[in-house]
Parts: C-alpha cells; sequence; structure tokens
C-alpha cells in the first residue's frame, strides 16, 4: 500500500500588502524582471526557457524544482503562467482541503485527473488557517479562506493561497467576523452572506474588489427577505448572474450585483439535499441513498406559492449508490453542527433516538472538471481508509428531460495505510478546480 508522504509541510506566511499575491495579474517587481533577464541559467534568452517550461506538466514542477533554485524561482513567475495560457498549455487541477485525524488541522492537496497521475499530492498548509467553517472561493490563480472559527470564536481574517507557487499571504480582514457564511464569486468581486452573530449586522453581506483589495458592505436585505444563518450557497449565471445563499431548512436569498438588488427565493428545498454544485448552469446535490439530484437553475427563483422546485435524479449512477451512502467524507460542522447539538436534549427529551450529524445527512462530496462532475467519497475498512474520485460525463436527453451520467473513470486517489485510529472519517472541507 502506498503511504501518503509527509502533510505536514507547513510555510510561514506573507503579512506585507506589497508582497500578496492574489492580484494574480499584477505587474512583476521591474528590478526583479531586470535581474532575470541578466543572468539566464542557462546562457538562453529568458523568453525560450520560459517557452520550453511552459510545456512541462505541473505534475512535473515539483521534481523540476529541485534542478535548482533558477528553475524553482522561474516555475512560480506570472510570465510562465502567460507563456502556458498563450502556448494552450494549461492544465485543469483539482484543490482539495482535507482534515485527516488525529490532526485537527486543514491540509491542502492537488489532484491531476491524467490517467496515471490521479493521486492527491500534498502541497504547503498554513498552520493557522482556520480550523472549520470557514468559506472559501476559487478566484484568479488561488484560494480565497474567509473568516472561520480559531480558538472557538469566529474569525474575520482573510488569507489567500497562491496556486501558482502555492503560498500564502494575509489579505485585509472583513468588516464583521464569520462561519460558516455563503460565498461566491460574481464579475470577479468576492461577495460574502450571513455567517456573523449579528443576523441584523449592517454588514450582513460584503463583497471584495480583489484589485483595489478592499471590503464593502452591500445594501442591507429587506424586511421580506430573512437573514437566517447561511452554510450553502451556489452562483447562477442567466441574464444577470447572482449569488445564491440557503441554510439548512431550505430558506434561500439572492443578491444580484448588477441591480443591486435582494430577491426572496423559492423555499421548497429538502434538509436532507446538501452539497450544492452548479455546472453548466444546473444545480446538482447530494442526497442520501448515495443519490444525486439536479434541478433547472430558474427554478430557484420561482414563488413557493405558485411553484413548487422539481428534483430530478441523475440516471446512470446506480453502481455507485452502495459506496456513495456509506461515505462519511463531507463535514457538517459549523453552525449546523452548532444547531444539532443545542437540539440533542430536546430530541431526547421527546424520545428521538439520538444519532451523529453525519449519520443524517450525505457523505460525498461534488466538484467538477469543466463540464464533468467529479464526486467524492470515502471507503473505510478495517486495514485502510481511501479516498475515491469518479469523474462523470452528463449527458442531457431534451425529450425525456433527463440527464445521464456515464461514469468515465472511478479509483482510489489516496490511501491511508493503517487508517485513522478510532475508525474516524476523513473530511473534506473545500475541492475546487483551478485551470494554470
Amino acid at each position: 500500500m502506498s503511504k501518503i508522504v509527509n502533510i505536514k509541510q507547513r510555510v510561514k506566511i506573507k503579512t506585507d500588502p506589497v508582497m500578496m499575491m492574489s492580484r494574480c495579474d499584477a505587474e512583476e517587481d521591474p528590478s526583479q524582471t531586470k535581474k532575470r533577464k541578466q543572468s539566464p541559467s542557462s546562457g538562453l534568452p529568458e523568453e525560450m526557457v520560459l517557452s520550453c517550461l511552459a510545456r512541462v506538466s505541473r505534475s512535473e514542477h515539483a521534481s523540476l524544482s529541485l534542478v535548482s533554485k533558477r528553475h524553482r524561482s522561474l516555475l512560480t513567475t506570472p510570465e510562465l503562467y502567460k507563456f502556458r495560457t498563450l502556448l494552450g498549455c494549461t492544465e485543469n487541477l483539482i484543490h482539495l482541503c482535507l482534515r485527516i485525524p488525529p490532526d485537527p488541522n486543514p491540509h491542502w492537496f492537488t489532484l491531476s485527473l491524467k490517467p496515471l497521475d490521479r493521486r492527491l499530492v500534498p502541497v504547503r498548509s498554513y498552520f493557522y488557517q482556520p480550523l472549520d467553517a470557514a468559506p472559501m472561493v476559487a478566484h484568479g490563480c488561488g484560494i480565497y479562506v474567509m473568516g472561520g472559527r480559531i480558538g472557538g470564536r469566529a474569525s474575520s481574517s482573510v488569507m489567500f493561497l497562491d496556486c501558482r507557487s502555492h503560498t500564502w499571504s494575509t489579505l485585509p480582514s472583513m468588516g464583521v467576523p464569520r462561519y460558516s457564511a455563503a460565498s461566491g464569486v460574481v464579475d470577479g468581486k468576492i461577495y460574502i452572506l450571513g455567517g456573523c452573530d449579528d443576523r441584523n449586522s449592517s454588514r450582513w453581506g460584503e463583497v471584495f474588489d480583489p484589485k483595489k483589495q478592499t471590503w464593502d458592505p452591500l445594501p442591507i436585505p429587506p424586511p421580506n427577505c430573512s437573514r437566517p444563518s447561511m452554510w450553502e450557497s451556489i452562483v447562477i449565471k442567466e441574464d444577470k448572474e447572482k449569488l445564491v445563499a440557503i441554510n439548512g431548512a431550505g430558506a434561500c436569498v439572492s443578491y444580484i450585483p448588477s441591480e443591486s438588488k435582494w430577491k426572496k427565493g423559492n423555499k421548497k428545498t429538502s434538509q436532507v439535499y446538501k452539497g450544492w454544485h452548479v455546472i453548466d448552469n444546473i444545480v446538482y446535490c447530494s442526497a442520501l441513498g448515495g443519490r444525486i439530484l439536479w434541478c433547472e437553475a430558474h427554478e430557484w427563483e420561482r414563488p413557493v406559492t405558485t411553484h413548487v422546485m422539481e428534483w430530478r435524479e441523475v440516471m446512470g449512477l446506480e453502481s455507485l449508490w452502495e459506496t456513495l451512502a456509506a461515505s462519511k467524507l463531507v463535514n457538517y460542522g459549523g453552525r449546523l453542527g452548532d444547531l444539532w447539538e443545542s437540539n440533542k436534549p430536546l430530541m431526547l427529551a421527546a424520545g428521538f433516538e439520538i444519532t451523529e450529524l453525519d449519520e443524517k445527512f450525505p457523505g460525498h462530496k461534488l466538484s467538477n472538471s469543466g463540464p464533468n462532475m467529479l464526486i467524492f467519497w470515502d471507503v473505510l475498512a478495517p486495514c485502510k481508509l481511501e479516498i475515491w474520485c469518479a469523474e462523470v460525463y452528463l449527458e442531457r436527453h431534451k425529450d425525456t428531460c433527463q440527464i445521464r451520467g456515464n461514469i468515465l473513470w472511478s479509483e482510489p486517489v489516496m490511501t491511508l495505510d493503517p487508517p485513522p485510529p478510532h475508525q474516524l472519517h476523513c473530511h473534506i472541507l473545500y475541492t475546487s478546480p483551478l485551470n494554470l
């Protein structure tokens, strides 16, 4: 059995705002550019060296960086990724954040979807990243980690993982501390809704401009739009791009940035539907029993008084039902976990059987690579724990109003041997594709 390589690799965080790499298209320091051009490592023009390096798969960058400091420096320059884009050499790497017991700290991995490279590869993690309930979004060349809980308290901090060099930097903090908030990217800006203790806060919603490096409050939602705790979110792209936030009770509210307008959404969603994910403007979700459901994106805005959301099942995935139903890979901590724990005495007094939270909700995680769906789940055996991934080609049959999934491949991408103590499951906190 292959053992996972050292997952406790750490990195010091950059705190100088000038050095922050969240502006992925920012101009590089001219002195550094001049310095590189004056000292090529091979005697070749730098443009030629970068053109050659741009053709090397990112899965080989770790090995290539060991050749020399010069190679290591070039592999993280913005110019290299400009060459990769111009030459059509960009690759879609999946970034995952996992908690692997007994270590409570989050760990980051990348996953290549190439047939011979489908394994989780550890990248540098940040020791002070919030342990749970921190919303994360991918944008540009990296991933933003916002808020969460540190030492049991909500945080307003924001961190950025540059996925080109896998280095961390701090960004301006949000206006209020948050955890278990809804978040998404619309028109190049990052929006975050809810997650603050004061539901009437003037900063219940905020927006971050990566170019200006500033947070600004959103308009206060009108009285007819309730502001419950939000812990799920999707971005829907129709005629006007919008961020939709959902909570565990099915309450739904959306914000349209182009109009600075709030809308109350359809409330007919079930509490057992979790893990919302949008692919080609179709909303997918995980359900109990290993099933995956879908609905049209526009159904979220139809009034509940006139329309009930129609969820349909993705056909063709029956072979995965049993293993997906047994998975406990998804983490349901944060506000949902707090609510569950606070209600346990009431449920016990009412005669209900007390179970763990992850027994009540689906345990498989949805993501995507382009138009294809990715499904992550775990398999816990007596002598090992495996994290599996399947890539599914989605085909829509308009005549029958069905979506059929064709499994392109399904295999383990990480094995822990021996498994974590006490038969504990790994938890996936975040997953997102990045094309670099």
